[in-house]
């Protein structure tokens, strides 16, 4: 039986969700509780803002909140975070986790608690896609605030490496800005510029 990627629609042997989108969600929950902690700063609006709202203001008004940051620091990020571990848990026949403690510690636990099932999660949790998009789209809702939005690059293919065993890697390879070759994100294998038509070449139909 074949199967695709839940995220980038690669072909899968079994499972759902490649090698590399689940390399690429790993990264996204360990960065999570930093990128909850980095949203603190930005809690009021940039200084030139907060300084003309003050100046047209009476003396001791406070100085406004950013709605969106507020959103994402007071909820949205633990909860999200929680209802995909609540969700798994019910799909592997477990009871509800508990939600206690600092929203910090919250977001902490879930991120971490999510990451140490990922295996499971790529080959056997139907939604692994569906949770790999929206931690994608909430780490980036959260760098979009910060001035840190990584620069995904444009896609190129994937990755056609051979392990041992004769599986291909097909994790998804792409180019960013000012690099010169391409690294696969799970295996390593590096892609110089002369080996690019052979990459094109030896993509799956239909890729």
């Amino acid at each position: 039986m074949t199967a695709s990627c839940g995220l980038c629609d690669c072909a899968l042997v079994d499972g759902y969700l490649c090698s590399g989108d689940t390399l690429a969600l790993a990264e996204r929950l360990d960065r999570m509780p930093r990128v909850y902690a980095a949203l603190a700063g930005f809690l009021s609006p940039a200084a030139r803002a907060s300084a003309e709202f003050v100046s047209r203001s009476h003396a001791g008004a406070s100085l406004p909140v950013d709605e969106a940051v507020l959103d994402l620091r007071y909820g949205g990020i633990a909860l999200i975070l929680e209802g995909w571990r609540s969700d798994v848990q019910r799909v592997r026949g477990w009871g509800e986790p508990t939600t206690e403690g600092s929203i910090e510690g919250r977001v902490l636990r879930a991120a971490r608690w999510l990451g140490m099932e990922l295996s499971w999660i790529a080959a056997s949790y139907p939604a692994a896609g569906d949770l790999a998009r929206e931690i994608r789209e909430l780490e980036g809702a959260a760098l979009s605030i910060v001035g840190a939005t990584e620069d995904r690059g444009k896609r190129i293919g994937n990755c056609v490496a051979v392990d041992a065993s004769g599986v291909v890697c097909g994790a998804v390879l792409r180019h960013r800005h000012g690099e010169t070759r391409l690294v696969c994100p799970w295996c390593t294998c590096a892609y110089e510029a002369q080996d690019f038509l052979m990459l094109k070449a030896l993509q799956p139909e239909g890729a």
